[in-house]
């Protein structure tokens, strides 16, 4: 018999079909905002991985070089020294559209504490304040900082900030959102490169070391699919990122950053899985949150819930390439979603790019609820800026990721099956604007500005 190294899975080959995490060729770009010379610095950084020329996820993300972390820092130091203070934050709408329009009008970049949404982390409440004619957000929020592979992300939690790139996306395509598909990605191999794989398969007489390059080559690429938001967006980076992610953390082609995280095949091996036969898990990611807190008045709305969960259902591969709905339940890959939604909270702390899905989300769910409440004409404000209305404001292109090569993940068990793992992610962000219940004396922050300027933090 012939003799195999020990990494090397004996009578297993455990397909992963992953994703690509996506980044571009710099962390520098920048945005028009009206005329030659106006602009602002976007990161461009998300996850892990590059975007080439052709749209394939390539290649792991480099840290940044220490001068240009720095350069990056200087350009962010420039504002209220009051944005450093953590706590709760208010940023007004009508502010922050007027501070677009006066870059705009003066043909200058967008101040940083713009760009990033004075620090907020997470959306928790809507406010309409008609009295005002504004809308205004409210959540946490602290100072940040560039870490070392180019990200912006609070000074002491490191948890990234809220995007004003994100939120103009969030809200440019809230109509989008309501219709067909919704705003998803789905990553997924070809018929033909599951038949070439199948039949690849069936030919094996033995395992060794070059298996692996093969199983990767004969399925292929994978090919990614975008609703709901533009294909060469930010917004569209983080859902590819975060489907990228939970795949390869899924099927062990990673080592998960939190203790007692296992693969799904870690799971397989330890319980040396004999009848499990061929699996196909699809995974996914949608949103989680409990019913909208609301005023009686329909004025204040409040977020509730972790945001995220994810979610499972086996598939079974034809011999045609096609994947079908099975009956029955995967129990270890119900068993890692289920890990994966219980500990959302410890693991996006050492993944930030869930977070970061969990901010798009929350865009995307404030947009629906603005729309569907008609919270703008309640307070008879126009966000011409932020709404995608006014064509002189433009938005970073980013390269459109279209396809991801095959992974192969390894283990050893006493019985040949082959893993495959599907999904993506779907924001359905109209459903959870839809879900409300009144709540008498909701404790809001407090609506009083504490200077002449578009956020404020909270007493």
């Amino acid at each position: 018999m012939m003799a195999h190294p020990s990494w090397l899975l004996k009578k297993l080959i455990a397909l992963a079909l992953v994703a690509g995490v996506v980044s571009l060729t710099g962390p520098e770009t920048f945005a028009q905002v009206g005329g030659n010379n106006g602009g602002f610095l976007f990161n461009r950084a998300v996850g892990g991985v590059q975007v080439d020329a052709q749209g394939v996820l390539t290649g792991e993300m480099q840290r940044l070089p220490q001068d240009l972390q720095q350069k990056l820092s200087a350009g962010l130091n420039a504002v209220d020294r009051d944005i450093n203070a953590p706590g709760m934050r208010i940023v007004s709408l009508k502010g922050l559209n007027a501070a677009m329009q006066t870059a705009l009008e003066n043909n200058e970049p967008v101040p940083a504490d713009v760009q990033f949404l004075a620090g907020l982390q997470r959306i928790e409440f809507v406010i309409c304040r008609p009295e005002e004619n504004d809308v205004l957000l409210a959540g946490p929020a602290e100072g940040w900082k560039v870490n070392e592979v180019g990200n912006v992300v609070g000074v002491k939690s490191g948890t990234p900030v809220l995007k004003l790139e994100d939120l103009i996306v969030a809200l440019k395509s809230v109509n989008s959102a309501r219709e067909g598909q919704g705003i998803s990605v789905s990553i997924d191999p070809t018929e033909q490169g599951v038949q070439r794989y199948n039949q690849f398969v069936s030919t094996l007489k033995g395992l060794n070391e070059n298996i692996i390059k093969q199983a990767e080559s004969v399925m292929g690429q994978h090919t990614i699919s975008l609703t709901g938001v533009p294909s060469d967006s930010r917004y569209a980076q983080i859902l590819v990122a975060a489907d990228y992610k939970m795949k390869r953390l899924s099927m062990g082609l990673e080592q998960a950053p939190i203790s007692k995280f296992p693969s799904i095949l870690e799971m397989a091996q330890q319980k040396d899985a004999t009848n499990i036969g061929q699996m196909a898990p699809r995974f996914w990611m949608e949103c989680s949150y409990e019913p909208m807190a609301k005023s009686e008045d329909g004025n204040i709305w409040q977020l509730r819930g972790q945001g995220v969960k994810t979610l499972t259902e086996e598939q079974v591969v034809t011999r045609n390439g096609t994947f079908e709905k099975a009956n029955k339940v995967n129990k270890f890959a119900e068993q890692w979603a289920n890990n994966m939604t219980e500990r959302f909270e410890e693991l996006s702390a050492a993944e930030p790019v869930f977070r970061e899905l969990r901010n798009v989300m929350d865009m995307s769910v404030v947009a629906a609820l603005i729309a569907k409440e008609g919270l703008l004409q309640k307070a008879g404000l126009s966000l011409s800026n932020l709404d995608g209305s006014n064509e002189q404001v433009s938005l970073p292109s980013w390269q459109a990721p279209k396809t991801v090569p095959t992974s192969c993940s390894f283990i050893r068990t006493s019985k040949n099956w082959i893993v495959t793992a599907s999904g993506g992610v779907q924001v359905d962000s109209w459903a959870v604007a839809s879900r409300s219940e009144v709540v008498a004396n909701i404790a809001t922050p407090s609506l009083n500005p504490t200077a002449d300027r578009w956020w404020w933090n909270a007493n």
